[in-house]
């Protein structure tokens, strides 16, 4: 990056008063001397500064400029990896067009009519057989969610613009998968009651919530570990021991529930839980004597 004209001056000015041999010559008169080394900003040899200093920076920056030139050369020359596409798709703006350079002019836009633009807010790229597998997500009402029809469209166009020619992408933007849980919760009669309500009135549903609310912070296309999920279910106050008898999943248009092992890695990206899918016995834990 270029230096300012002042810090190269500086710089000149630090040499020339740590240099004893650049002092004046003795062959000059003495008002050529006093012109030569006097420390006025308009002095003679101060100009000369000026005027190097002034050549330094043009030379610096016509090198910042052949930089960039040369970064946006092997940018499209390079073949891009997921994580590029994955930033291209979060950087997608509906309604707006792109340049001949694939991005958008943003000028005269306000960050916040930029960012309400930005309407994929979660985005995945997973390479299978040389295929692209895009995820994607919205949002409404900070919860994860499929992105409309007319989103779908202008997103499927904009990464058919912005792909690398001869690689194949398919975009994925589907409601979140299903889950069907069914737990076993040992609580503590002195904190939680039968229907699992905390007896100080806090909370009715604690344990729905702690597991509503890991689904919602869940990484996104992240893999759903059974034991991890039972790890955070047991924060709960009250809960001293949750046991997940059976867990199942559904996507799409399936009917059919398939059972998961220990993990899963979910089809649209989120997952999330319908009250009628969860299944919670309730079972209390006699206090040790």
């Amino acid at each position: 990056m270029a230096r300012s004209i002042n810090e190269i001056q500086e710089s000149i000015l630090e040499s020339i008063n740590s240099d004893t041999e650049l002092n004046a010559l003795e062959v000059l008169t003495n008002n050529e001397k006093d012109n030569l080394t006097s420390t006025s900003k308009v002095s003679i040899w101060r100009l000369f500064v000026f005027i190097i200093s002034v050549s330094f920076w043009t030379i610096e920056k016509l090198f910042d400029t052949l930089k960039q030139e040369i970064e946006e050369l092997l940018y499209l020359l390079k073949p891009h990896k997921p994580s590029w596409y994955r930033k291209k798709v979060l950087d997608f703006q509906f309604g707006h067009e792109l340049n001949e350079k694939d991005i958008y002019n943003n000028d005269g836009l306000t960050q916040k009519q930029i960012e309400d633009a930005k309407v994929v807010k979660y985005a995945a790229v997973v390479e299978i057989n040389s295929i692209l597998y895009v995820k994607v997500a919205g949002e409404n009402n900070t919860v994860r969610a499929k992105l409309s029809d007319p989103q779908e469209a202008a997103l499927i166009q904009y990464i058919k613009l912005i792909r690398d020619a001869g690689v194949k992408v398919v975009l994925i933007n589907r409601d979140a998968d299903l889950l069907k849980l069914e737990i076993d919760a040992y609580y503590n009669p002195l904190e939680i009651d039968a229907n699992g309500a905390r007896l100080d009135g806090s909370d009715n549903e604690p344990l729905q919530n702690k597991l509503k609310q890991y689904l919602k912070e869940f990484e996104f296309n992240g893999e759903l570990v059974l034991t991890k999920l039972t790890d955070q279910l047991q924060q709960v106050q009250g809960i001293e021991m949750p046991v997940i008898k059976e867990a199942y999943y559904k996507f799409g248009n399936q009917q059919d529930w398939t059972p998961i092992n220990e993990t899963y890695q979910s089809d649209a990206g989120h997952m999330k839980i319908n009250e009628d899918n969860l299944t919670i016995n309730w079972i209390p834990r006699d206090v040790t004597l």
